[in-house]
């Protein structure tokens, strides 16, 4: 299942009600909570073996992050990388 994360709060909610192996994709202010001192990376860190983590690289650059300021793992994708997450997952979920 693929997970897109639009909200920058409640991410403690958000791993426990997804499964093992699903895929996140950070959007617009979400993509906050992956820089490294944020509030949320601790919370990341920790998941980051159990879920697929990716970051809008247009909503990075907007708010000044790059990939030397988030957490390490994370995967940086473009509108093509975007478009591709919701062609090959079936079921989306959208946090807003």
């Amino acid at each position: 299942m693929l997970h897109i994360i639009s909200i920058s709060s409640g991410h403690e909610v958000l791993f426990e009600r997804i499964a093992r192996g699903d895929v996140l994709l950070f959007i617009e202010s979400a993509v906050l909570c992956l820089h490294k001192n944020s509030q949320a990376a601790q919370a990341i860190l920790a998941n980051n073996q159990q879920f697929e983590f990716h970051a809008l690289q247009a909503d990075l650059l907007a708010r000044g992050l790059t990939a030397d300021k988030i957490i390490s793992g994370i995967n940086i994708v473009d509108y093509q990388g975007f478009v591709t997450l919701t062609l090959t997952h079936k079921v989306i979920k959208t946090w807003s």
